[in-house]
């Protein structure tokens, strides 16, 4: 697709990608009313749920965009392909680990309780290292798949990053709130 082309044309390319947000934010949806008993037990834990799948989001995007960039430009070759999925993976670690520790000062100082602290910064380095993995891959499944990764990556990992971050944040919160602290 191309800036040049009629309205229809990019409508037609960008709408199927939209839809399938749309479908995953119901999805995601679904996954918080699934965990509802959680919440009422834990009520503290909703507060969070925008900053899980929003930083997994974050991740995610930040890591396919490399990619795609790489793509664009043809400087990814199957030689230096795993070198640079290692790099972006070691990445996605350190960032994912330095925003949970930041993540788990916040909580210790403002939020009375140690079950939330280590639940949401836990999930935050998980949520951060998963997404930031999709972001790498689903950029050259695509690719491979003859699918424009620049069109499609974007609302694919974003939703996707969705309902895994919040499968993983609430399994995560049930086992440390059955731990007494």
């Amino acid at each position: 697709v191309a800036y040049s082309d009629k309205i229809w044309v990019i409508s037609r390319a960008r709408l199927p990608w939209l839809l399938l947000g749309l479908i995953g934010g119901i999805a995601s949806a679904k996954v918080i009313s699934i965990n509802e008993a959680t919440l009422r037990i834990n009520p503290e834990m909703a507060f969070f749920i925008p900053l899980i799948a929003a930083m997994g989001g974050n991740a995610g995007v930040q890591a396919s965009a490399i990619v795609v960039q790489g793509l664009a430009s043809k400087t990814l070759d199957s030689g230096s392909l795993m070198a640079k999925i290692m790099k972006e993976f070691m990445v996605a670690f350190l960032n994912g680990a330095l925003c949970a520790l930041a993540l788990l000062g916040y909580a210790l100082i403002f939020h009375d309780t140690l079950q939330l602290a280590l639940t949401i910064s836990i999930s935050l380095l998980t949520v951060i290292i998963i997404a930031s993995t999709f972001g790498i891959t689903v950029p050259l499944i695509l690719y491979k798949m003859d699918v424009d990764p620049a069109l499609a990556t974007g609302p694919f990992i974003t939703t996707t990053n969705d309902l895994i971050g919040l499968g993983v944040y609430f399994i995560i919160g049930r086992i440390l709130y059955s731990f007494p602290f």
